[in-house]
């Protein structure tokens, strides 16, 4: 600034002062008079020329110094457009980084996530919300939720939703064709309801299931508990209040209870078993497996009991089955309770057969019989806990309903599968699918 002001002394006011005292001067002199009248002289030129030049000087200093300001303005303008225009282009660029986040994360959760407008028409939705609807984005978007959805209950929230502004939540129960039971929650997707409603969908069917299957496995545990201990009961009271007094009466008592402490106890150990099988706390002794030598071993444990009912219980073994890695134990298990299950449910001079092979799925075992059968709609549900296509008939025969349940977790913790074919009045197959091993060591010779 201090330096701003010399120079305007120096260009401005200086050579202005001068140039008007000497024109004061030279005009009061007589010689401005004198030289325009009459002839200038040299004198007066040079005079003339003075004040010209000393005029000339403010308004070429001014001229200068607006330039420069000028310059320095548009300078400054370009820094600052350049500065606008990073920052424009950072905050762009954060944008976009935002924007694929969001989008990542919409992509990728779990749960479907649903945003309408004020008119209650989907303006988007995530990959898990169109998977849960069954419906593309392209067909969904613009359309009436109603038109998706299906749901009135959650039309009556929504209107609730952009109604209050408060928050809502329902259960949405869908059958195509399986029961689907989403978790809804509606919320304002802004400050206003003008920004619509974002509707936040999670898939609980399973855990509904879990629920559902928990209530019945309590009602079917006590239920299968009540029912050995009331038989118990209630011939112990008859036998103190004087059927002891009559041997052949209570004989007969005894061994009913003795079979029902025996199915009791027989209920409580695969409640047991299974328990820690479920839970993962039981141990896999895994080890080289040959069903050559495991299969005949198993069966000649139960022959006795085929052999009762005149039946005949056969095995067919392919000789070079390759082992498997796996626990012999549990294996077996897995045998004993295919087979007695056949033996129990195929009549008298019936036929259970036993057979083992290799395919390019692995290896098959297979246990068949000519029992009464399974019914087709029962098929697919012979694995679950306590399941039982005839009720009455199990209990005849002392099953607890649980063998076919610790079978499936077994065969499914050597990454094998089980299934099961059947006919009424013809017989039933299971069918185990065991996986090989990586490197498969050459069968273990008999000799």
């Amino acid at each position: 600034m201090k330096g701003f002001r010399l120079q305007a002394l120096l260009y401005a006011v200086l050579p202005t002062a001068l140039v008007l005292t000497v024109g004061i001067g030279y005009g009061g002199s007589g010689r401005l008079t004198a030289a325009v009248t009459g002839e200038a002289t040299p004198l007066d030129q040079l005079v003339w020329m003075l004040m010209l030049v000393g005029a000339a000087i403010p308004p070429i200093w001014l001229y200068r110094k607006v330039l420069g300001l000028s310059n320095a303005l548009e300078q400054n303008a370009a820094a600052v457009r350049h500065e606008v225009d990073v920052e424009y282009r950072q905050r762009l660029h954060v944008l976009g980084v935002e924007k694929a986040r969001l989008d990542a994360i919409l992509r990728h959760m779990a749960d479907g996530i649903l945003l309408v407008d004020s008119k209650k028409r989907i303006q988007m939705l995530n990959p898990a919300a169109e998977q849960m609807l069954s419906i593309s984005a392209r067909e969904a978007i613009g359309k009436d939720h109603l038109e998706i959805t299906h749901h009135f209950d959650l039309d009556e929230r929504l209107a609730r939703v952009l109604r209050s502004g408060e928050p809502e939540s329902l259960e949405i129960r869908r059958a195509q064709p399986d029961l689907q039971v989403l978790e809804a929650r509606l919320a304002l997707a802004g400050a206003t309801t003008d920004s619509g409603v974002l509707i936040m969908l999670r898939d609980i069917t399973r855990s509904r299931q879990l629920e559902q299957m928990r209530t019945e496995f309590v009602s079917n545990v006590t239920h299968e508990l009540r029912t050995p201990l009331t038989a118990i009961r209630g011939f112990a009271e008859t036998l103190l209040e004087g059927a002891l007094e009559e041997p052949e009466t209570a004989h007969h008592f005894v061994e009913i209870m003795k079979r029902e402490s025996d199915h009791l106890g027989a209920l409580i150990e695969d409640l047991l078993d299974l328990s820690r099988i479920e839970s993962g706390k039981f141990k896999m002794r895994r080890g080289h497996v040959l069903l050559q030598d495991l299969i005949p071993d198993t069966l000649d444990r139960l022959a006795p009991r085929a052999e009762q009912k005149e039946q005949r219980l056969t095995v067919e073994v392919s000789p070079d089955l390759p082992y498997i890695e796996g626990d012999a134990a549990r294996l077996s298990q897995v045998l004993v309770n295919l087979v007695d299950n056949a033996i129990k449910y195929t009549p008298a001079r019936g036929a259970v057969h036993a057979k083992a092979f290799q395919n390019q799925d692995g290896i098959i075992l297979q246990i068949s019989d000519t029992g009464v059968g399974i019914p087709q709609p029962d098929l697919a549900r012979v694995f679950e806990r306590f399941y039982r296509v005839d009720k009455a008939r199990t209990r005849a025969t002392g099953g607890t309903g649980l063998g076919l349940s610790i079978v499936k977790h077994i065969v499914d913790s050597h990454g094998g599968r089980i299934t099961v074919e059947s006919e009424v009045g013809v017989g039933t197959t299971f069918t185990v699918t065991l996986p090989l091993p990586e490197t498969a060591p050459l069968p273990r010779s008999n000799g």
